[in-house]
């Protein structure tokens, strides 16, 4: 069972949108996180932080 398709669609979702889904880094492997309701403000800000860049060309996954 997956939550999720691995489909490159999904991979590429996070790329281009990773303020929806970047976590604090303390939180990467807490399976029970839940992201705040201002998931896109906090994202933002650790996008910044950590310089974070939406990476989407073919080589950034498949060298």
């Amino acid at each position: 069972w997956q939550e999720k398709s691995l489909q490159m669609e999904w991979c590429l979702e996070c790329h281009r949108h990773p303020e929806s889904y970047v976590r604090p880094r303390e939180e990467v492997f807490n399976m029970e996180y839940q992201p705040p309701a201002d998931q896109v403000a906090l994202g933002s800000k650790l996008v910044k932080q950590y310089k974070i860049q939406s990476l989407t060309s073919c080589s950034t996954c498949h060298r």
